[in-house]
Formats: structure tokens, sequence, C-alpha cells
């Protein structure tokens, strides 16, 4: 069983950065290691966490949500976007774009069963409400390939929006998920999001 929440709480904020340091800097090497053995950067304090936990309060996977960052987004930052989207983002309002990010799973989670189960009932479904009460259309994110075809195996078709490169940990391709397009591949969750806001 797994149980999911937004977390505003210091004591499991700083689990959070030890958890996301264990994966992103020990056991994937993506980043380098530190004293205090905790993995943050400077879009957390912009970013909405979320946190998936088992029956014995263990953290089994993370997500985020930055929005409205006076600083921009890591994808901004770090990878090429293509000219014509990043010339049309211009165009938006601040308070439209935001980009989901630190997303992880704990190795014990990373079968077919609980993986899917996690990205449905968690990512997509917390991830979406939020982006759906702040107002946004659109995240920017940045995956592998073979995370994008998990995503789109639980209904949340990304746009590529680059190419495939390094730069951000593992190679991956910046991507666009969209407010609107989930909403017309789940249907259900719209209906769940507008009986909550009734």
């Amino acid at each position: 069983m797994f149980y999911f929440f937004e977390v505003d709480d210091e004591n499991i904020m700083e689990k959070i950065y030890r958890f996301r340091y264990e994966i992103l800097c020990e056991e994937l090497e993506f980043f380098p290691k530190n004293s205090k053995r905790l993995e943050f950067d400077k879009y957390d304090p912009y970013a909405k966490h979320f946190v998936a936990m088992n029956d014995n309060c263990e953290i089994v996977a993370t997500a985020r949500l930055i929005h409205h960052s006076p600083i921009g987004y890591p994808t901004q930052e770090h990878l090429e976007i293509n000219p014509d989207v990043k010339n049309l983002l211009m165009t938006y309002k601040r308070e439209k774009l935001g980009e989901v990010s630190r997303i992880l799973l704990h190795k014990n989670y990373r079968n077919m069963h609980d993986t899917k189960y996690i990205l449905e009932h968690f990512v997509k479904e917390k991830i979406y409400f939020m982006a759906k009460e702040m107002g946004m259309e659109y995240a920017f994110t940045a995956m592998e390939k073979s995370f994008i075809r998990l995503m789109k195996m639980v209904k949340v078709h990304l746009q590529i929006i680059g190419p495939k490169q390094n730069g951000y940990g593992s190679p991956r391709y910046p991507c666009l998920i969209s407010t609107s397009l989930i909403e017309r591949e789940n249907p259900m969750l719209l209906q769940r999001y507008k009986k909550r806001h009734k």
C-alpha cells in the first residue's frame, strides 16, 4: 500500500533531500557527493514537493512541481530547446508555466507493476491537480527515452521540444507536459478535479 502526500514539513523535506542524494549522488552518480548527504538545488524553494510512502513510512518515490520561479527552470538552464518552442513560450505569462522534476523511485519499487501504479496515482494525479489549481498550462520536464515511454503508458504524452543531450544527469530530452492534453487523454481525472472543486 502506498500513501501520497504534499510535503511542507521541514523534517520530511530533509528525508526527501536525503532520499534524492542516495539515488542521484550515490546510486546513479549524476551529481557530486557532499558531506551533508543531501541533494537540493536553487529551484526547491519555488517548488511544491510530493512524496509517496509505504506502510512503514519509508519514502518510495518523490516528485516536485516548480512554479512561478523568478530564476527560470532547470530544463531551460541545462538543455537546448528548439528555437520555435522557446519563442512561443516567451509569449506565455510566467504563471502559466512550471516544471516537473525529481521524479525518483526507490530501486526496490522499479518494477513494472509498482512503477506504473506510482506514476498513475502519484505523479500524474498529484501533479495534474496542483498544476490545475495554479492555473498552469505547460510544464517543462527533462526525461530519458525509457521514462517518456513509461509516462505514455499512464496516458501522459510528452511533447519533445529539443534533441537528446547531456548536461543534466543522464542523456535526456527536454519535454513539455500539457494540462489540456492530460485532460483529453484522462477525462475521468478532469471529472475528479471538478468534483473536488465544486
